[in-house]
């Protein structure tokens, strides 16, 4: 078993699977970080103006507010699904900073800062064309993230 794990959770499905892995994984005693990458850009990727610093006529406050208020259900949801867990729990929403790397690579940055064992992420089904175009958050951490990265699939219902 592991002593640290961090674990990517977003509310999706996938982030569900990747939590109930994880709590499989840690040792009873370790510490588990849950971690919630704040990726405004990826949040705002339907609107393409953004990505060319172009001007998309919008409050961006009313989308972070949003994002805010989703990521506290998220957590309330996560801290709910840990609470029998004997071990050590954390909650940390990291904000991966336009410019400085992806999403993935801000998770794995927290992971090499939080001296992690592993990391545990759900595979998403997203778009081909969108994956294409903006990349795989598992897949980049699979190969480039110097951590045992663990990709759990969602149950067929």
């Amino acid at each position: 078993m592991l002593s640290r794990v961090v674990v990517a959770v977003d509310g999706s499905d996938a982030s569900w699977e990747a939590l109930a892995y994880a709590l499989r994984i840690v040792d009873p005693s370790g510490s588990l970080a849950m971690v919630d990458v704040k990726d405004l850009m990826g949040f705002f990727q339907a609107t393409a103006g953004v990505s060319y610093n172009m001007s998309i006529g919008v409050d961006v406050s009313e989308y972070v507010k949003e994002w805010d208020m989703a990521a506290d259900a998220v957590k309330a949801e996560a801290l709910d699904k840990t609470k029998d867990f004997q071990g050590h729990v954390e909650w940390h929403v990291v904000e991966s900073t336009d410019g400085k790397g992806g999403p993935a690579e801000t998770l794995d940055s927290f992971a090499r800062t939080w001296n992690a064992d592993a990391i545990v992420v759900g595979r998403h089904h997203g778009s081909t064309l969108m994956e294409g175009m903006f990349g795989s958050f598992p897949r980049w951490l699979v190969t480039h993230s110097h951590f045992p990265t663990t990709v759990v699939p969602v149950r067929t219902k």
